[in-house]
């Protein structure tokens, strides 16, 4: 049975299914990581728990994450693994657990500041070795209009999407001499209070933004530790291929992309532009609202030209399609993909309790995200045409013309794996009747 991680919405524009991990350095290829990935599924499809030795470790339950829940994670200290240090020195730096921390912007998608800049990951196939490393926070069920406030910080939120990262501002929060000076720029706990306290809603009372540490927000008055409530322990016969406590992740498209859009944003002649508008733009989000309401023929050329400099349709493209197993957009409509996606019978006899549970919930957060990453993409596409004209054109038919084959792949997808839920779910139903003889 083919096994691939969830999916997250692309918002904005900005970034196609895919997983995100907290770490920005270097990893392995994406073919690379294709090929580790089929490996990992057919071992997964054809285990069963009699001649497989099972791991317990544990997953988010998707569904009870929701916007405006806040994610806590800490890496343990491995002296012979590099990728592990950042993560102890921000805890020694700052004198705290933890320390990263997330925003949910929707039911299991989430919003960082990592080394690559503000990414979003989706919760789907993510899980953690140990419980003791992660925590989650919710607003607490007496704070006035706690929902409406949850909501809104999720929406700010989302509006930092492709900013860039700030690690001095993140040891900044004890350490004056490295605290930030720029405004665009924000490190994790920094986007995830500063989005509560652009919907009035400050999670520490007095305390700026840039002096939180992820850490910090287990001091909260309004917050509440709702961690069993989302992690579910499992027993799995293969490793998960991504854990928020392991410092050694693969790199996501999210990051290729967050990194080359800050490129642009930074390019002299986007520069160059911007500054005869007399505008100054933290990220593409904000490059995109510029075009929008200034029409510049001058931006438009120079952004346009600057995402034909680094071929970004092309690679955007690419990577997208890599991390759903393909090379062209029409494999998406061969026989032999779907195939993929229709378990045979007895394959599905032989998966073992916790493993089909498992791919039931993983299956039913992919659906959703694909729903939420098609959504978005329509949105990009009804925006740019909503807003083009003469004097932004060739930026916003670039973009279009780069989303729309993404899309049907994506409407494509959510079709197969509804398919494959029903079969998942077909076997659950006939092992409960068959229990209930």
């Amino acid at each position: 049975m083919r096994k691939r991680p969830a999916s997250g919405k692309r918002p904005r524009g900005k970034s196609p299914p895919d997983t995100t991990s907290r770490s920005g350095k270097k990893r392995p290829s994406d073919h690379k990581r294709s090929s580790e990935k089929r490996s990992s599924e057919k071992k997964s499809s054809d285990a069963s728990s009699s001649n497989k030795s099972l791991e317990t470790v544990y997953v988010f339950d998707a569904g009870r994450v929701c916007p405006g829940d806040i994610l806590l994670t800490r890496v343990p200290l491995k002296l012979l693994d590099h990728s592990t240090f950042q993560s102890s020195a921000i805890q020694a730096g700052t004198r705290a657990p933890f320390s990263h921390a997330a925003l949910c912007i929707e039911h299991g998608l989430m919003i960082e500041a990592v080394g690559a800049g503000v990414c979003r990951f989706a919760l789907g196939a993510t899980g953690v070795r140990s419980k003791a490393n992660v925590k989650f926070l919710r607003l607490n069920l007496d704070v006035v209009n706690g929902p409406q406030h949850a909501q809104l910080a999720a929406h700010f939120g989302h509006q930092y999407l492709s900013r860039g990262y700030s690690l001095p501002g993140a040891l900044g929060t004890r350490i004056a001499p490295l605290r930030k000076k720029a405004r665009g720029d924000l490190f994790c706990s920094e986007l995830v209070a500063r989005a509560y306290d652009e919907a009035r809603c400050p999670l520490l009372p007095g305390k700026k933004p840039n002096r939180i540490a992820p850490g910090d927000l287990l001091k909260s008055d309004v917050l509440r530790d709702v961690t069993k409530l989302a992690l579910v322990p499992i027993q799995i016969d293969t490793p998960l291929m991504y854990y928020l406590d392991d410092g050694s992740h693969f790199e996501r498209v999210a990051h290729w992309e967050v990194r080359t859009k800050l490129k642009i944003v930074q390019s002299p002649p986007v520069q160059r532009e911007l500054a005869a508008l007399g505008a100054s733009v933290p990220g593409f989000f904000e490059l995109e609202k510029v075009l929008r309401q200034a029409s510049s023929s001058g931006l438009d050329d120079a952004i346009h030209d600057e995402l034909v400099r680094h071929d970004f349709s092309a690679e955007y493209t690419r990577r997208t399609l890599v991390s759903v197993d393909l090379k062209e957009p029409g494999e998406i409509l061969s026989a032999e993909f779907a195939a993929r996606f229709e378990p045979p019978e007895d394959q599905l006899k032989n998966l073992n309790k916790d493993t089909l549970e498992f791919l039931l919930e993983e299956r039913k957060s992919a659906i959703v995200s694909f729903q939420n990453d098609i959504a978005s993409r329509k949105t990009d596409i009804e925006t740019w045409d909503r807003h083009r004209s003469s004097r932004n054109s060739r930026t916003f038919d670039y973009l279009t013309t780069m989303q729309r084959p993404l899309l049907d792949v994506s409407e494509q997808l959510l079709k197969l794996f509804r398919k494959e839920l029903d079969a998942l779910t077909a076997e659950q139903e006939r092992r409960r009747a068959s229990a209930a003889q």
